[in-house]
Order: structure tokens, then sequence, then C-alpha cells
């Protein structure tokens, strides 16, 4: 499986709805365990990767059940985040999506420490971001201009900065996700 560190869209030819990987991310949950790949991944940035193959993790698995758990936490918040994804794509309108889309990017930048308590750089271009939520760059630059005249926002064409985070928090319909914690995974004893 490999392990992004820079940036790179997971896509679909057909759909050309990328979702941006950020440093840390995983490629491959759960597209490793199917026979044929469902999506493609194009670099925008320079990538480097660490590949795993499927053999080798499901071994790793056996021997270090806590890793297991550990991706298993990561596939339920990617499953939270697709449903996300498909709320924005069905009933959010175009200034809620990029709201929800800019809390999201800044949680995912923040947890790998590339964003600051309340603003990040924006890793790609608004051509990116429009394509990732579905709009146009002119329609995509507009609502970034609402935002800061409304002041839920400031900041330059690359960085983010959130002026007011529970106004936007509550427009863009966002809940931060928190994953529950479990006990200390040596604490677990395996079920036999």
């Amino acid at each position: 499986m490999p392990h992004a560190l820079k940036w790179a869209p997971h896509q679909k030819m057909a759909a050309r709805t990328p979702r941006g990987l950020l440093p840390g991310d995983l490629v491959g949950i759960p597209g490793s365990f199917i026979e044929r790949a469902v999506y493609s991944v194009s670099a925008i940035t320079d990538l480097t990767m660490n590949v795993c193959p499927l053999d080798a993790y499901v071994q790793l698995c056996y021997r270090r059940p806590q890793f297991g758990l550990a991706l298993s936490w990561i596939a339920v918040q990617e499953a939270a985040t697709y449903a996300e994804h498909i709320i924005d794509v069905g009933r959010r309108t175009p200034i809620e999506r990029l709201s929800h889309f800019l809390l999201e990017l800044h949680a995912r930048l923040y947890a790998v420490g590339r964003a600051e308590k309340t603003g990040f750089a924006l890793p790609f271009s608004q051509e990116v971001m429009a394509d990732v939520l579905g709009l146009s760059v002119s329609h995509l630059n507009r609502m970034m201009q609402r935002l800061r005249a409304e002041k839920l926002i400031a900041g330059s064409e690359r960085r983010v900065e959130f002026v007011d985070q529970g106004a936007i928090q509550a427009l863009a319909h966002h809940q931060p996700q928190t994953l529950t914690a479990v006990a200390e995974f040596h604490a677990v004893t395996p079920i036999k």
C-alpha cells in the first residue's frame, strides 16, 4: 500500500473529480482489495511513495494486529469523508461545498502539522479545487470572494485564514470528525 508525502488527486477518468492526497495519506484502501483498479492517482507536485504489496500488508496485520486496527480506523475516516462528498454533490450549494472543503482541508493539514490553528496555505491551485468541487474556476473564484466579503475567511489567493470559524462551520453544516478512542493496543485482549 503506497504512502503519499506530497499532493496527488484520486480520480476516475470518467468522473474527473479528484480527491487531493495530502502528506501522510494512504493510497490503495480499499482499492488494494479489489482485483481491478477503480481509480487512478496522478501527481500534481513531487510525490514520494512507499509501496507495500497486499500479501505483505496482510502478513503484517497478522503479526501486528494493532497495525490492522489502525488501518481500519483510517478506512472508517475515509468512508465518513466520502459520505460527506456525496452530500456535497447532492445537497450543498456551491458556497456550502467550498466552505466544507476548506474546513476539511484545514483539518487534514492540521492533523499532519501543515496548518496553524486558524489558517493554512492552499496546497494546490483554484483550478484543482474547482475540479474537486464540480465548479468552474470563475465560479469558485466568486465563491472565495464571497467568503472574504462576508468576513468568514481572509488571506491571499494561496492562503486561507478563518476569520469566523464558527460561522463558516455553520454555513458548511460542518461537524468535525473525531474517531472514538480505543484502549491502548497492548491492553486489548484479542478474541480467540
